[in-house]
């Protein structure tokens, strides 16, 4: 299956700036913490989906140096992996089957590089949450916490690709007769191919989002046209938060979430987009991402899963508004807990029992 270039060129890498002494003494290991220029959106490292292969995005007039590991703990610093001195697009010699950390460095700054949107032949929406920014100036660890639509067309290569980054917990939000398949063999069958390092899967079923159940098919067939379905949208992520079978689901999700030994850890839907997205929204929210970042990385599945429902759309042209995302789709489900919570904070900490500090210590740099 053969991915555009357009979803993965669009796979801006956030960087995270990473404490560094001028002295010489600290030149061959990271220090903790964070300074110097915030210098993200200076370079993307984009893969491309078929032959995992490289390639390094520089916007800065700057001269830097790219250096290689594996993890932020060992990252050699004794030479560049690559240097250059200016923008442009430069061809990284990285393993293509196992997951590589980067330290891109300026006289400005310096952070942590890799692929945001993994390089999955058999995926249209693997994306790690590492590099986001959030409102005290921290940013998301790369490599911990991964969101994704359905896995069951990954190929080999991609499973060994995901076995390289420790990937140890999978959650899949789908019912259970998303993953049987069916409409007469119109939905083929779909369950999870896992990387061999997955330990533990656990399925926390959330029926809304589901863009094929009974009752979204009860409308197609009724005659229903795409402005008539777009509400079923709205409904839809109000219920995710609301509903109180679907709360307890995402209460038991943040309970893996939040334990280290569950980590990393990858949680998933059909899409991506619409559970995955409101996890996702609570998740960078529990880690003080303002509300426009969550925005954009939500947004962002647009370009992702472009052309993962097009023969379908084909057959029923009327479910277009149920295979995208939309602003005010995200949006029904904050103001959703507003409404019935009083804030995304208090549904965090009161309903979902989730511990902002243990988030934070978690999943931030």
């Amino acid at each position: 299956m053969k991915k555009g270039v357009f979803c993965y060129a669009m796979a801006s890498l956030c960087i995270v700036s990473v404490m560094s002494s001028c002295d010489d003494d600290d030149d061959n290991k990271l220090a903790p913490g964070y300074s110097g220029k915030d210098i993200s959106g200076q370079v993307e490292l984009v893969r491309d989906a078929e032959t995992k292969k490289a390639v390094l995005n520089v916007s800065t007039d700057n001269a830097w140096q790219l250096y290689a590991g594996t993890t932020e703990d060992d990252i050699d610093l004794s030479a560049p992996y690559l240097d250059g001195s200016g923008k442009g697009t430069f061809d990284v010699d990285a393993d293509t089957k196992a997951r590589s950390l980067f330290l891109f460095k300026t006289s400005e700054g310096q952070g942590f590089v890799a692929e945001k949107h993994l390089p999955m032949e058999g995926g249209y929406n693997f994306r790690d949450l590492g590099g986001i920014k959030n409102s005290e100036g921290r940013f998301v660890k790369w490599g911990k916490i991964f969101r994704t639509d359905e896995m069951n067309k990954l190929t080999d290569e991609d499973l060994a690709y995901l076995a390289s980054t420790g990937l140890k917990t999978v959650v899949d939000f789908r019912t259970e007769a998303e993953k049987k398949g069916g409409m007469g063999g119109m939905i083929p069958e779909a369950y999870d191919k896992n990387p061999s390092t997955v330990e533990e899967t656990y399925e926390l079923p959330i029926n809304a989002g589901n863009i094929f159940s009974d009752e979204v098919i009860g409308y197609i067939s009724g005659g229903a046209t795409a402005e008539q379905l777009e509400p079923i949208m709205v409904r839809t992520y109000e219920e995710i938060v609301s509903v109180d079978e679907y709360v307890a689901m995402l209460k038991q999700f943040f309970t893996y979430v939040q334990n280290e030994n569950c980590l990393p850890l990858s949680y998933h839907c059909s899409a991506g987009k619409d559970r995955t997205g409101v996890a996702t929204m609570l998740i960078l929210s529990a880690l003080g991402v303002d509300k426009a970042t969550i925005m954009n990385d939500y947004m962002f599945s647009k370009e992702c899963i472009a052309g993962k429902y097009d023969r379908y759309v084909a057959m029923l042209p009327a479910i277009a508004p149920l295979v995208t995302v939309k602003e005010n789709y995200l949006n029904a489900a904050y103001d959703k807990i507003t409404e019935k919570y009083g804030s995304v904070d208090k549904f965090l900490t009161e309903t979902l029992q989730v511990d902002i500090q243990k988030m934070k210590d978690l999943y931030l740099y």
